[in-house]
């Protein structure tokens, strides 16, 4: 905690945290202590260093009050100059994990407006006391190495990068700033509400603070985690460099290079290659890996997560799952669109004198058997059958990726030479 939470105090912190703002910042403030702190701290910092700012606030609609509360961030940033957004987020009306898919939708929507504005990356509110919970969250679910180095300064996800420059701060410290300078902020009610872990979380740490497990203390360790977190990412790109390849967007290992890797490379190795062929934004959970990594050293082939890894020769391929691309059909007419999306991993681009209308699906085994020689391509059978493929009725038109016909393409949307770096979020 800081001994005096002077403006100067605060702006050094996120200075130190983050560096130098980027020429155009997005803000996400929810009216919440954290982020209004965080919002006129940058607004002080920006003046300095000329950045331009921008606010945004995602109205969840799960409260009565939402609407009004955001309308009053508008007003705060309205008085400090600044432009603001209110991003609506339209949810089910019924779901599952209403929690999760509020925050995931968060940060779509942030994504969203940062991309339209060509805004270069958004700040959020998240504190000491925010990584200090979710340490202790993913501790209780026995995570690893990864998972223990908490929330990161910097990540990509959904197209943007997230900064975080409030993660040394307390948030006691932003209450002392923001009441000093009689700045209001808005209490949201679920924050006192015990059926959410978070919060449950948050009231077991006053019970531990006095036998030494701290907010700080537990930062401390989640900053310590990060850094080993950090070296053995760095030695599994250093391995992966000399040990896999993409072909057909699918990963291709060296079976004995990787299986004789230590268990935590060679896992962390697996996560990577899983991400980038299927692009989930979660990695599988840790048992089902490890189980995986046990099948490859037994010489056994596994599907995990909508992908399916293979064994050929002295090779490992990792690609996509036919039953997981089998539904995946798209109608496709030139006229409307010149390229398309599928399966969010592939770039289809008809010729330009096309005019048809064609489907875009996986080749499965009608179309891999119309294919003349598709050894030749020295792929395994079950994972071309995964594949994009153009069809009119029943005829193949092309697969693009395997380059039948020039004048189909296929891109992959996931650039290949940055397989083992993975935009998973933390």
């Amino acid at each position: 905690m800081l001994l005096t939470p002077t403006e100067e105090a605060l702006i050094a912190e996120i200075r130190a945290r983050i560096g130098v703002l980027p020429s155009k910042l997005g803000i996400a403030v929810s009216g919440g202590s954290d982020s209004v702190a965080l919002m006129h701290l940058l607004a002080a910092l920006a003046r300095k260093s000329g950045a331009d700012l921008a606010i945004a606030t995602v109205d969840h609609g799960l409260r009565t009050d939402s609407l009004i509360e955001a309308r009053g961030v508008a007003q705060q940033a309205a008085d400090l100059g600044l432009s603001h957004d209110i991003l609506t987020w339209q949810h089910p009306a019924q779901s599952g994990n209403l929690q999760a898919e509020a925050r995931a939708a968060r940060y779509r929507l942030l994504g969203e407006w940062a991309t339209a504005r060509e805004i270069e990356a958004v700040a959020v509110g998240h504190t000491a006391d925010d990584q200090a919970e979710t340490f202790l969250m993913r501790l209780r679910r026995a995570s690893g190495v990864a998972g223990l180095s908490g929330m990161a300064s910097r990540h990509h996800r959904d197209g943007i990068e997230i900064l975080r420059p409030l993660l040394g701060v307390r948030r006691s410290d932003l209450r002392a700033y923001l009441t000093a300078r009689e700045i209001n902020w808005v209490d949201d009610p679920s924050n006192l509400d015990m059926k959410f872990e978070r919060v449950r979380v948050r009231d077991a740490l006053k019970a531990l603070e006095p036998i030494g497990l701290t907010v700080d203390a537990l930062t401390a360790v989640a900053d310590n985690m990060r850094m080993a977190d950090d070296a053995l990412e760095a030695a599994m790109r250093a391995a992966a460099a000399t040990l896999g390849q993409v072909r057909l967007g699918m990963v291709v290992l060296d079976h004995t290079g990787f299986t004789t890797l230590d268990d935590e490379l060679a896992r962390r190795m697996l996560l990577a290659a899983i991400a980038y062929v299927n692009g989930a934004e979660y990695p599988p959970r840790r048992a089902p890996v490890l189980d995986a990594l046990q099948a490859l050293k037994d010489g056994r082939g596994v599907t995990l997560q909508g992908c399916q890894i293979v064994i050929r020769g002295s090779q490992i391929w990792i690609g996509r799952e036919y039953a997981a691309v089998r539904q995946v059909g798209l109608s496709y007419l030139p006229s409307a669109s010149k390229h398309i999306s599928w399966d969010a991993a592939w770039a289809i681009s008809a010729p330009q004198d096309w005019t048809q209308q064609v489907e875009i699906r996986a080749l499965g085994e009608d179309g891999l058997v119309s294919i003349d020689d598709w050894r030749q391509y020295e792929a395994p059978r079950e994972l071309l059958k995964s594949l994009p493929s153009v069809w009119q009725d029943a005829n193949l038109i092309a697969v693009p990726p395997l380059e039948e016909r020039s004048d189909w393409a296929a891109a992959a949307i996931r650039r290949p030479e940055t397989w083992e770096r993975p935009a998973l979020s933390h």
